[in-house]
Order: C-alpha cells, then structure tokens, then sequence
C-alpha cells in the first residue's frame, strides 16, 4: 500500500492518472461519479481544476445549470460564480470548456435532460480513433435528491463505458441519522442491502455493507478505476476525525479489492479540504487480458513467414505485440509455434521497460491448427481474468483504441465479435465464462466451434466497412497492402 501523502487530495490523484495515461495513446479522461452527498460539490471543484485544456461537465441522468437554483442545479462558490463556462451549455460536445447537456426538459429554463451515454461513448471513441487528448469530463451518473446517502434502482447508474475514472461517494452527515427518505434516496433498497431497518440509526458498517455486497459497483466498467470518498468528514465524531481513526476505515474499505483510492472530504478553516487519503501503488481489479497468436506456419505465404516480414521498419509480430502492450490489456500472453526462437528473438526487446505482465508459451502442437494455440493461451492467463481478447499475431493495425473498446464491451458471461460488412472478424474477446471450453481446443476450427454453439451469448460490434483493423497478411497481396497503407 502506498501511502506517500495521508491527505493527497482527489485533484492530485486524478493528475497523477493522466500522467500515467499519457505512457499509453492519446485519449479524452472520463470521470463518472454515483451517490450522494457532495457529488455536485465535487464535480464542480473538479472542473474548475482546468486539468486539460478542455474541461466538460455533463450528466447521464439529469442537472440544472450550475448555480441557477433548484433540486437539480450544483450550487457555485464565488469564485466559481467567476468561471464562465460553468454556465455554458451546450446541447453537442462543446468545443471549449463548458457544459453538454441533452435536450431541455419541458416547462423548465435551466433543466436539462442527460446525454445518452452510447452517444458519450461514441463521441469519445472518435476523439481516441483521432489521437485527441485535450479534454477531460466529468459524468453525474446518478441521481440522490440533493440527499447524503442512496442505493441504486435496477436502472441506476448509467455509466458510460468509455469511463476512465469512476468516484462512489458517501455524505458523511447521514451517519448517526435515522434512516428514512429524509436522509436515503432509495431508503427502502438500502435497507435490503444493508439489513438496516427503516427507523434504526445509520452505522458506517451500512456503508461499507453496500460496497462489500457490490451493489455500488454494479454498472462500473471493467477499464475504469474507482475511488470512495467519503465527503462531509467534520459530521463524524471528533475522535473518528484522527488519522489514525480515518485510516482504519480507509483500510477496511480498501478490503474490497475492486477499489484503488479512499478520500475523506470535509469542510476545514472555511474550506473544503481532505483529511485523509489512501492510495493503491496498483490496482488490484481483476485484469483483462490478451492472447496474442503467433504460432502458425504461414502457409499461404509462399515460402515467409509473414510475422517476420519487415513493416514501418519492424517486423509484424513486433508491431503487434508493441500496439498490444500500449492497450488496456493488462495480463498479455504470447503463443508461439512454428518458428518459435525467431519469434521469441524478434519479441525479446519488448519483453522490459513496461508494468504488463508478459508470458511466452510454446504450442507443441501448432501444425495441427489454431485450437491448440488457443487452448495454450487460456491455460497461461492470470486466474483473475475476466476476459481475453484474442489477436492473430499477423494482424498489424490493430490499435490500441480499438482493443480498448472491444474490452470495453467485455463481460464475464460474453463474447464480443467485431463486424465489417457483414462478416465477422478478429480479434474476438471471450469472457472468461467460456475458457473452459477454450482450454479444450484442439485442430483448426479456433475459437469458431464455440461462436456457433453460443450465439445468444454473443454481442456483434460493427465497424466501417473495409476496416484496416482487422487485415490479416495471409497472402503476399495483403502485405502489398499492408506496405502501401503505410506510404
């Protein structure tokens, strides 16, 4: 646990993120934010961070413009009141720092209803595709009726996926209160979840009930980061307000191994500050993976083996591997096979100077077809995983975007398969509900057998037609392509 700063602040956390993304590829930073009491303070203290270029604050749900009154509007400190585009609303993705709202909700001048959050995600998509990383948004992504505390509808929350970033916050002020609809939006599913009655006094245990269960960490995507602040830290007892008390809760919310950072917030001399703060070195989330194929014999390459054919200066299974290690893929393996010590020579320098955890395995039995290497594959993947993608080692415009928005769309019980005109392509992510039956691959039909038997499970993904994405180099005419897509 890394504990450089016990009160680092949530701004300096989320700088130190962007940092880190910068070693990866350019992209837009989504913060998504669920719960109660203090959300909207935190939001706006966020943006007016001004930690990109272009700053968006907007909603999937429902806001008021920021300091215009009403249940739906954050309230603006002075000197906020300052900042014009805390006030500029936009009805598209604004091209300078401002608010993007959904349509105006009827009968009201300064409601707005949320963005669809496919429409976020594909906006974000796009700006990624474009190597864009000037912006950062700031998501509400629930609703708690300006309460401090809440549980979430079957609905609730409605996080995009693109999200980087994802903040559960708590108001501290409802501890010690009866729990009701005064003090709990939802107060009847937090008292399922939790066992609180309706009437009884609300315990911190309560709170750390919701996440233990994981009802607060439903809807998060597999890609984002979480982080728990508990804002409203001066209503806690004054004993509870020592480093030491405020510690031992951070460590115990820390026990659910899917949060990375816990912050307290409160109110300190006239100011909102942090009182405590906890940080993981690395994320303990359960990864996603890739399986990079590279084992096949080329056999339509007339006489080359097309991993080692020089493309922009490198050869291709090099350009693979080195687009895979820039993507989310955090638990990557490598299949080798037929020409196994070149490959494993070619790859050598890209197996340092990185925090992935990279594995080489050797298929014996790669004449016999794709099973097998897939099957090895598998049987290599870190226990946690909880998706893989798997890529054809000959496949040397994949970028990393684009795995990221395949992971994405991951989950445990599904398949994602990427479409182009009508086809189906690779590289196809399975979750890990299915490596089972991968582990048991052998001959040449791949991954192919089990997309027939389970085609509810499967989620088509389209792209445009003639996607370079996915071109395979079977053929010389095909690196005859893949060399003048690169003049």
């Amino acid at each position: 646990m890394k504990v450089p700063y016990p009160n680092q602040s949530l701004v300096s956390y989320l700088k130190g993120l962007l940092e880190g993304r910068r070693a990866f590829y350019p992209s837009p930073f989504l913060v998504s934010i669920v719960g109660g009491g203090g959300k909207t303070t935190t939001l706006t203290e966020l943006f007016q961070a001004a930690l990109r270029p272009r700053s968006i604050l907007t909603t999937t749900t429902a806001m008021g413009v920021p300091g215009t009154g009403g249940d739906l509007a954050p309230p603006l400190t002075e000197e906020q009141k300052k900042n014009p585009a805390l006030t500029r609303v936009s009805l598209a993705p604004p091209a300078q720092s401002g608010l993007w709202f959904g349509s105006l909700i009827e009968g009201t001048q300064n409601k707005y209803k949320g963005v669809d959050p496919q429409v976020m995600d594909s906006w974000i998509r796009q700006e990624r595709q474009a190597g864009k990383a000037d912006t950062i948004l700031y998501c509400e992504a629930d609703g708690s009726k300006r309460k401090p505390l809440k549980a979430h509808a079957g609905h609730e929350p409605v996080i995009p996926k693109t999200t980087d970033l994802t903040l559960i916050i708590f108001g501290l002020s409802g501890i010690g209160k009866t729990l009701n609809d005064m003090t709990v939006h939802r107060h009847d599913i937090f008292s399922r979840e939790t066992g609180r009655q309706e009437g009884q006094t609300i315990q911190m245990e309560d709170l750390f009930a919701l996440l233990d269960s994981g009802h607060l960490l439903k809807g998060i995507p597999p890609l984002s980061r979480v982080a728990v602040i508990f804002n409203q830290a001066d209503c806690l007892d004054p004993p509870l307000q020592s480093v030491r008390s405020l510690g031992i809760l951070a460590e115990r919310v820390l026990e659910q191994t899917r949060i990375d950072s816990v912050f307290f917030y409160g109110m300190r001399t006239g100011s909102h500050r942090v009182f405590y703060s906890k940080i993981r070195e690395k994320t303990l989330a359960p990864p996603l993976s890739a399986v990079v194929l590279a084992a096949g014999m080329s056999s339509r390459m007339e006489g080359d083996n097309k991993l080692l054919l020089t493309l922009g200066g490198e050869k291709v299974i090099q350009r693979n591997l080195r687009q895979v290690l820039a993507s989310d893929a955090s638990d990557i393996v490598l299949v080798t096979g037929h020409d196994s010590k070149a490959i494993e020579e070619a790859v050598s320098p890209l197996q340092h100077g990185h925090d992935k955890s990279l594995r080489l395995v050797h298929n014996p039995h790669y004449r016999l077809g794709q099973g097998g290497s897939v099957a090895s594959g598998v049987q290599a993947l870190d226990p946690r995983s909880q998706a893989a993608i798997f890529i054809p080692g000959d496949q040397p415009f994949i970028s990393p975007p684009i795995i990221r928005q395949l992971l994405e769309e991951s989950s445990p019980q599904s398949i994602v398969v990427p479409t182009s005109g009508g086809k189906n392509l690779s590289p196809v992510v399975f979750g890990r509900d299915f490596y089972p039956q991968l582990a048991g691959l052998t001959g040449d039909a791949g991954g192919r057998q089990i997309l027939g038997q389970h085609a509810q499970a499967i989620l088509h993904l389209p792209f445009e037609d003639d996607w370079l994405g996915a071109l395979d180099l079977d053929r010389p005419q095909d690196y005859e392509k893949a060399l003048e897509k690169l003049t």
